[in-house]
């Protein structure tokens, strides 16, 4: 007998069917099997004892989560989402873009965590999505957007918006657990890009993860402007753009770099991994979200910034001093931390909190006159939070503040030879010796002795450094109790939390051949997660009995 082609398109449904009812959806082969998911099954109901992130972590991993090397996109397919956070039940869409009309491409949603040392578990797959030319950026290259008849370019102050139209809208699905996720977009010849965001909830939990999300905005250069950046070949266009960067940014565009991911995989899954693998009570949200909703901080003991956290709002700024003064305990978990204030304007569709201003003037450069605020409201004045204009140097908060960088070489951290605290008990740390392979770097924070110092700061680590003008500095790790009995800790370098975590995105070569993990500072760490949800004494942590970790 002789088949239709229509007959056998219907066999073809109805065993994919039969496959999806007795086997489940990942047992179905990938069209693009080299980015499609290698987990066996997706998540099922759990009923073991522990938290929601210890049930979690129990569940079957992937490493598919990972870019193959070579298959990493660049412009054969880019992608964004409309919103740095969601909550379970809630819609996110996505927007992308295929280099060429009509591309078939697929959407692998992970979850980071630690499941068993995988990283990540598959939450949903979906294949056969038919990608349209919307235009794309061509970083790695010529630097410039290609096709993109769709993108808002504002020359007069570098905002870039891809603005194209909608290509998946997700309904969360009410049982994810909050968490930090990765989007994973696959086009029909295994070329992969990703684009994350985080999924809320766990309202109650001992600790709240905060994503730097407005840092990762500030740096992004998809469509030739960031806070850093202008296409030289503009010329002079404004005041503010000829200084050689854009004044405002948008989150409606994808990442440049790290495959998509800005650096998110470079920065902070080596902090996911090992918290995750502790068993702590977690909830994860954005910067944006602590902007939008301060009072949040408030439901947690602890509250902790990861990554490269350079970028905060007035309302951010006064959410976590809030919190610290009402006995929510403070860990900076990276360095040049609450550096530049900016503030937020809507989109060009008019929602809320999707472009990042920072005009980036200084009492030094004489040009407060930039920024339309100055002297109308100068709290919200776009500086550095250490300048004149805005008077509340980052170490008032954090306890230290920025001092260098150095983009050529990092350096081993050590135990300040002063340091006596219960925080070091049980870590091995011995003053005068050097620890880890390229975790102070490559910007670091140290003690500044001005008026905003905290009383009763305590030095753990002091770390010799260079920085890129060939001097000599340093960078501390440091803690101080507030007068509410909330500790604050800071790490003082951006590289810290990669002593926690074999997981690199990239190598230094010099680390090559050496062991990243430091178990001392793991201990270090654990330590100063159970001081973190306790209130103390006004006086230092000396004598201070506390907790172990709260792990599994």
């Amino acid at each position: 007998m002789r088949l239709s082609k229509r007959d056998i398109g219907l066999f073809a449904f109805v065993g994919v069917a039969l496959i999806i009812l007795l086997f489940g959806l990942d047992l179905i082969p990938s069209p693009f099997a080299r980015g499609g998911p290698t987990q066996a099954f997706l998540p099922t109901a759990v009923t073991s004892a522990g938290n929601a992130i210890v049930r979690e972590n129990a569940l079957l991993g992937t490493t598919g989560w990972q870019i193959p090397d070579g298959e990493e996109a660049s412009t054969e397919i880019q992608a964004y989402a409309g919103a740095t956070s969601v909550l379970p039940g809630h819609t996110l869409t996505f927007y992308v873009s295929t280099q060429r009309e009509g591309t078939p491409y697929s959407i692998s949603i992970y979850r980071l965590g630690w499941y068993g040392g995988t990283g990540g578990r598959l939450k949903f797959y979906q294949a056969n999505l038919v990608g349209h030319a919307q235009g794309h950026f061509d970083f790695s290259q010529n630097n410039i957007l290609v096709g993109c008849n769709a993108c808002r370019v504002n020359l007069q102050t570098g905002l870039v918006e891809a603005n194209w139209r909608a290509s998946y809208t997700l309904t969360v699905p009410s049982d994810w657990i909050t968490g930090i996720y990765l989007a994973k977009f696959v086009d029909v010849n295994g070329m992969q890009i990703y684009t994350p965001f985080d999924v809320r909830g766990n309202s109650r939990s001992a600790y709240v993860v905060v994503t730097p999300d407005l840092t990762n905005a500030a740096y992004n250069i998809w469509g030739g402007f960031s806070l850093y950046e202008a296409p030289a070949s503009l010329g002079v266009v404004s005041e503010a753009v000829n200084r050689g960067a854009g004044v405002k940014v948008s989150f409606d565009r994808p990442y440049a770099t790290g495959d998509g991911a800005s650096y998110l995989l470079s920065g902070e899954a080596d902090t996911i991994h090992w918290l995750e693998r502790q068993g702590y009570d977690l909830s994860y949200m954005s910067d944006v979200d602590v902007h939008e909703n301060p009072g949040e901080l408030l439901n947690h003991k602890a509250y902790l910034s990861i990554g490269h956290d350079e970028y905060w709002s007035k309302e951010e700024r006064d959410a976590v001093v809030q919190a610290r003064d009402r006995g929510v305990g403070l860990a900076f978990l990276a360095g040049n931390d609450v550096y530049w204030q900016i503030r937020f304007e809507p989109d060009s569709a008019g929602t809320p909190d999707r472009t990042v201003v920072c005009y980036k003037v200084l009492a030094t450069d004489n040009d407060y006159a930039l920024d339309p605020l100055y002297g109308k409201d100068n709290t919200r004045v776009t500086a550095q939070w250490r300048d004149p204009v805005l008077g509340l140097p980052e170490n008032s908060l954090v306890g230290i503040l920025y001092s260098g960088l150095n983009h050529n070489m990092n350096f081993p951290w050590r135990v300040s030879p002063q340091a006596k605290s219960p925080l070091l008990d049980g870590t091995g740390l011995l003053p005068g010796k050097s620890y880890g392979c390229g975790i102070v770097g490559n910007e670091w924070d140290r003690v500044v002795n001005n008026a905003a110092a905290p009383a009763g700061l305590q030095v753990l680590g002091a770390s010799p450094t260079v920085n890129g003008g060939n001097e000599p500095d340093v960078s501390h790790t440091t803690y101080y109790i507030a007068r509410s009995g909330a500790m604050v800790f800071a790490a003082g370098s951006i590289n810290w939390t990669l002593a926690l975590d074999s997981y690199r995105f990239s190598i230094d070569p010099a680390c090559a051949n050496q062991n990243p993990v430091v178990p001392g500072l793991q201990k270090l760490l654990a330590n100063v997660m159970a001081a973190l949800v306790i209130r103390h004494p006004s006086q230092q942590l000396t004598g201070i009995n506390f907790p172990h970790a709260l792990s599994s």
